[in-house]
């Protein structure tokens, strides 16, 4: 019924549209109705109405009906015709007043296209500061997928251009310090006006048994697993984990060796430990904790190539710049790209269900997102990250609003107005059916006034929110599975299924408790590198950042670090009859 409606909407706008352009009409007339068309997206009737209008006798305004009909290619990613619009403005009418805007979206075509080279042609003839910002993200962007074999010569030929020589600075820092061309590092470094901090990546090594560091704040003289704890129970917790962890690899034939190091929060003590000869040896180092103690570890990890994992920590902060750091969690930015590269691929796969000329893939193309945020950093972050991915595989952003704290319900009514059902010829439907809902807020208050806000207007549109949500007292998972709302949870797993029974018992008869959020976490961190361990050695870095097969956890359902540091598999879970369902199941390629 839902395609149905829809497909009468469209062929009822239609007809008010062609009916609107008639002969009679001037060609400024022709041009702005052109124009009207295509700030709605309806980019086919407005093109044909440029091609008619271009055919006048005496036609004054044609380079504008072609850089108008070059943005509605940009927008359709018909890139190639966007560039022969272009082209055409460069060669009828050379003296143009608007030749920078014509070779700004040359170069953004150009780049959409994979033609950075020719891009970059264009971008430098492009003066004025407000395009500026758009061509650095833009070269950015693409630089950052090149190879260093595709950046070398592009950084000979534009020497000038500092994007270039950054990106290919930072892609020879990725690299195994015995494949690294250290003079032109030196050269970029020199160029860039920037020093080169040392990161090693060392060659891997297949070993009967790995060495773990376990550099933990734990402020005792034992670190006996068994032991009542009191102070710092946490880290115990987490070390417990990783005790139990040991258990299940040794099972699998996976052997390690746990050390434990006491950083007593005393960055000189920690220097002290990371200078010591038995940890030229070691493999993998867990931990630290502590924000104060990171640097240190971060600094010995880069420079010692050793691998460095947080059990805990969901702070960029750590693996930003340090290509050894990993996080077992995964980052606000990273949830956010996720979210928003996924909604976008598949709308995008569902377009090629349908034939091009279709009013619902029309009408489908269109769809956009509204995102609603809060102040804190972490859900700023969320949302500006899924509003780049989104926007940077074509979707388009409707709304993109911080939550109003003295209005908030009214004002979020008035934005999610589109999404309302509505009457046309006693025909019901939504005006904006196929749009996403992010709402990137982690403040109970705020969240609640917001979808409610949403729901008040009987909205069909899917929710997403992020996993803080589960543990609101005001709104109950009954409203949460009524409502359809997809929560993004990391971290989560099935605690019904037998690995996660199996797990619970164990550390109960072993510890005589129940197990923590923390024993969970400890657990996981060192399954996980374990068997990252066994199948990559200990130079394991750059092969499981190349590599985008999902790996199992234990309790977890996955883990994929492919171009990453944290881990980029993000359940997508649902309320289906009172329980939780993981509504995007991995899929594996081999198992562990």
């Amino acid at each position: 019924m839902k395609r149905l409606y829809t497909v009468l909407f469209c062929l009822i706008f239609s007809f008010q549209a062609w009916s609107q352009d008639g002969p009679g009409k001037t060609e400024a007339e022709h041009y702005a109705y052109a124009k009207k068309l295509i700030d709605q997206r309806n980019y086919q009737p407005g093109k044909t109405i440029l091609e008619k209008m271009m055919t006048m006798k005496n036609a004054s305004l044609q380079p504008y009906a072609l850089m108008l009909m070059a943005h509605a290619n940009y927008e359709e990613k018909n890139y190639t015709e966007t560039v022969k619009n272009l082209e055409k403005i460069e060669t009828s009418y050379p003296n143009w007043e608007n030749k920078e805007e014509v070779n700004y979206l040359k170069g953004c075509a150009l780049v959409k296209s994979g033609n950075l080279d020719q891009a970059l042609v264009s971008f430098n003839n492009v003066k004025s500061e407000k395009y500026q910002d758009y061509i650095k993200t833009f070269t950015t962007q693409k630089a950052s997928d090149l190879t260093i074999d595709e950046l070398k010569p592009l950084s000979e030929k534009y020497n000038d251009n500092e994007i270039l020589k950054l990106a290919l600075l930072e892609k020879l820092q990725d690299q195994p310090e015995d494949q690294v061309d250290k003079a032109l590092l030196e050269q970029l470094a020199t160029d860039l006006g920037i020093s080169i901090e040392k990161h090693v990546i060392r060659k891997t090594q297949h070993k009967d048994v790995y060495n773990i560091a376990v550099v933990l704040p734990f402020f005792t003289e034992t670190t006996d697993g068994t032991a009542l704890r009191v102070k710092n129970e946490f880290v115990y917790n987490i070390y417990q984990g990783i005790l139990i962890a040991k258990d299940y690899l040794d099972k699998r034939d996976i052997r390690l060796n746990i050390q434990t190091f006491d950083t007593k929060r005393d960055s000189a003590h920690v220097r002290e430990v990371l200078n010591q000869e038995d940890f030229k040896n070691i493999d993998l180092i867990v931990g630290p904790l502590y924000a104060d103690m990171i640097p240190v570890v971060q600094k010995f990890s880069s420079e010692s190539g050793i691998p460095m994992v947080n059990p805990i920590s969901k702070n960029d902060m750590i693996i930003e710049g340090y290509p050894n750091s990993f996080l077992t969690s995964t980052t606000s930015k990273t949830i956010g790209k996720y979210l928003g590269t996924k909604l976008r691929k598949d709308e995008l796969a569902n377009l090629e269900l349908l034939p091009e000329e279709d009013s619902i893939r029309i009408k489908a193309d269109t769809v956009e997102a509204y995102v609603i945020f809060g102040h804190s950093t972490k859900e700023k972050e969320m949302a500006k990250s899924f509003k780049e991915a989104y926007e940077k595989e074509g979707g388009k952003i409707a709304v993109f609003q911080e939550y109003d704290p003295v209005d908030g319900f009214n004002v979020a009514q008035e934005l999610f107005d589109p999404l309302a059902f509505v009457d046309l010829d006693s025909i019901q439907y939504v005006r904006d059916s196929t749009a996403h809902v992010f709402i990137s807020v982690t403040n109970e208050v705020a969240a609640l006034s917001t979808v409610s806000a949403l729901l008040s207007l009987g909205t069909v549109a899917d929710v997403y929110v992020p996993e803080e949500w589960l543990k609101f007292k005001q709104l109950s998972y009954a409203q949460m599975e009524s409502a359809g709302i997809n929560i993004l949870f990391p971290s989560w797993y099935n605690d019904d299924t037998y690995n996660a029974k199996l797990f619970v018992k164990k550390y109960h008869e072993q510890f005589n408790n129940q197990p923590s959020d923390f024993v969970f976490k400890g657990f996981e961190t060192m399954f996980t590198f374990g068997n990252i361990l066994k199948e990559y050695g200990n130079g394991f870095v750059n092969p499981l950042k190349q590599n985008e097969k999902l790996m199992k956890g234990y309790m977890q359902e996955a883990f994929n670090y492919y171009e990453s540091q944290d881990n980029q598999y993000i359940p997508i879970i649902q309320f289906i009859d009172g329980d939780l369902k993981n509504m995007t199941p991995p899929q594996f390629e081999q198992d562990y």
